[in-house]
């Protein structure tokens, strides 16, 4: 792992939540309880897509696989169905929900401000040192589009948003963002357009925040996820449309049939 997320050793702040990047979306602190431990494995597992949208969830398996009994396993799983990560289907058990795309890009729409406050704030303290480690997760990576490489980048790029998010020094800011997350990585499992386009957005955001430039590394983030915005917008439309066109000519087999 990059050593970026070593970040909060050296610029200690007990106000500000640790660089929790290591294993997805945070390694549990030593007080919290069971439940507590299971929650955040779980959305971990949503994370970095061990758990996909669709998947049906099987509590019993679940609770082997991690060596604890069915009940904290469940709980764990009711809370985060709270915030619409799981759904409990009637007498068919529990499964990662699965967002429309004009679903999707509402919670993009709010992720683009998010960003663009975190790349802003960024712009005001990082470092050259932890500029490098960012431009580092993506060196010379294969943007061959292909299951292996799309797991990949999808890991790489989620700890460079984190890590813009860390350097943001909001608490805030911090947590909101969080729960914005977990909706994005369980509903999309990380980006949505070519590993090409996405990295040279990429790039933009970087070079703003080496040139100390807050306005231009706001709209740099934001840009970049406004762009993932209009194609979900677009996908919408098209599945939309064909939808319409499948029923109308349902409608008509229907009618003729008559």
């Amino acid at each position: 792992m990059s050593p970026l997320l070593e970040r909060s050793r050296s610029r200690p702040d007990q106000n500000r939540p640790k660089a929790a990047i290591r294993d997805g979306l945070g390694s549990p602190d030593d007080h919290l309880n069971l439940e507590d431990h299971i929650y955040k494995k779980l959305r971990t597992m949503v994370a970095n897509g061990e758990l996909l949208p669709g998947e049906r969830i099987v509590p019993d398996q679940l609770a082997a696989k991690m060596g604890v009994s069915r009940t904290p396993v469940v709980s764990a799983l009711k809370r985060l169905s709270q915030w619409h990560v799981f759904e409990w289907r009637s007498r068919r058990g529990v499964y990662v929900r699965r967002l429309r795309p004009r679903e999707l890009a509402l919670i993009f729409e709010v992720r683009e401000v998010l960003e663009g406050l975190a790349a802003r704030r960024a712009a005001m303290t990082v470092t050259p040192e932890e500029i490098a480690q960012l431009r580092g997760l993506f060196k010379d990576i294969d943007t061959t589009e292909s299951p292996a490489n799309r797991h990949y980048y999808i890991r790489q790029d989620y700890v460079f948003h984190m890590a813009l998010l860390e350097f943001a020094d909001s608490t805030p800011l911090y947590r909101t963002m969080d729960s914005v997350n977990i909706l994005v990585l369980a509903f999309t499992g990380g980006p949505l357009r070519p590993i090409h386009e996405v990295l040279g957005e990429h790039e933009a955001i970087l070079a703003a925040l080496a040139a100390c430039d807050p306005v231009s590394a706001e709209a740099a983030a934001r840009a970049h996820v406004h762009r993932s915005v209009e194609w979900l917008l677009q996908q919408a439309d098209s599945s939309e449309s064909l939808e319409k066109q499948l029923y109308c000519a349902s409608s008509r087999g229907v009618t003729a049939r008559k």
